[in-house]
């Protein structure tokens, strides 16, 4: 509940508020990034402070919260409890098999900020500028202008439903988001330029899902497959096509042929049920049926809606305008397919992890509708 203006509660802001402002002064203005910094931990800081009440406390996120409380209960801290033997014992037997990777951020968050449940997430508000930098470099990267990345990164920093997800829930999904974004960074590093370091980021991401959620390696496999078979040329493709197919081995190996062929037979194959589960998870929740837990996403789901075609709009001016961004597209259109096939998947909470480049297409249409809207009155614009 509620606790008030607490010393833990302040330290967590202040700790990340400053981290948060490093990272984002990294691309934008010391001036621009405090003001941005100070608005993010401010959020959950009054939300905890005055309106905590546990309307918005799903069954998950107690349960990573008690598996940090228990660890530290037991003398562990968050690098034994990763390097002790035992440690990594009792942290999967808390996380009931291998997803062990949300459990241990709770240990860090509460042995840095206390036994809160607000602890964990203000360590998921630093993620969200840490997926923010690398959506920035990913722009930059695909030969977006520097004003245009910077306005990206705004856009997502605010976006509303990374907001809402960020800052009120004890959820492991921004930790999703955040890898999902460096892992395609890497991979369009990587398809400019072999590099072993990019390669070795890339794999040890690939083994960081296994801990978190473990099929979105091999979405990302499938992905890289059909994007480079179609849009890349040269010797590069065949070098690349060789490294997805290890890639995808290492993927198999890993899930375990007998784990993987249960989970395709979990999936439905009906491509009308496909379609109506993409659609259902493309524009859930419904603004005017939110249960009394999702209420936090009244207004993002109301800006979800108005923004669904203009969003449309600007995926596809985007896949017109950079072959780079197609990796992005592809990947955003297998994840909607898996979910589409698999009822118990298809909710706003697993769509985070594919927000970010959401928040492109509208980020996109709004760009170039301002854009246009310069260039048809520029005295008007100018004396704005």
């Amino acid at each position: 509940m509620a606790e008030g203006l607490t010393s833990d509660l302040l330290w967590a802001t202040f700790c990340i508020g400053l981290l948060c402002f490093w990272i984002a002064s990294r691309n934008i203005s010391i001036f621009t990034a405090f003001y941005v910094a100070l608005v993010k931990v401010l959020i959950p800081l009054v939300y905890f402070a005055f309106f905590f009440d546990g309307t918005w406390i799903f069954l998950d996120d107690i349960t990573y919260q008690s598996q940090g409380t228990k660890m530290l209960q037991l003398g562990y801290n968050p690098i034994t409890a990763l390097v002790n033997p035992d440690g990594l014992l009792n942290l999967r037997s808390l996380s009931g098999g291998r997803h062990i990777l949300y459990g241990w951020w709770n240990i860090l968050g509460q042995y840095l900020f206390g036994k809160h449940y607000y602890s964990p997430v203000f360590l998921n508000v630093s993620l969200t500028f840490i997926s923010g930098y690398f959506l920035f470099r990913i722009a930059d990267l695909s030969g977006f202008s520097r004003k245009y990345a910077k306005g990206l990164l705004l856009f997502s920093l605010f976006h509303w439903e990374i907001v809402a997800w960020s800052s009120f829930l004890n959820l492991k999904d921004p930790l999703i988001m955040t890898f999902t974004i460096i892992a395609i960074y890497l991979i369009l590093r990587l398809s400019k330029q072999l590099k072993f370091y990019d390669l070795l980021g890339l794999g040890g991401i690939v083994f960081i899902f296994f801990g978190i959620r473990f099929y979105v390696p091999a979405v990302m496999m499938i992905a890289i497959v059909i994007w480079i078979s179609l849009f890349q040329k040269g010797w590069r493709r065949y070098i690349l096509l060789a490294l997805a197919a290890i890639g995808s081995i290492f993927v198999l190996f890993f899930l375990g042929l007998e784990d993987t062929l249960y989970n395709l037979n979990r999936l439905d194959w009906n491509w009308t049920t496909i379609f109506l589960g993409v659609i259902r998870m493309a524009l859930t929740p419904q603004p005017w049926s939110i249960e009394p837990a999702y209420t936090f996403l009244f207004f993002p789901s109301i800006l979800h809606w108005v923004l669904f075609l203009p969003a449309i709009s600007g995926g596809w001016m985007l896949w017109r305008r950079s072959r780079e961004v197609k990796l992005l597209l592809i990947y955003l259109a297998l994840t909607l397919l898996l979910y589409g096939a698999f009822y118990e998947l298809q909710g706003p909470r697993q769509r985070l992890q594919i927000t970010p480049i959401i928040a492109w297409a509208q980020f996109h249409f709004l760009w170039v509708i301002l854009k246009i809207q310069h260039v048809r009155n520029p005295l008007k614009t100018h004396l704005i």
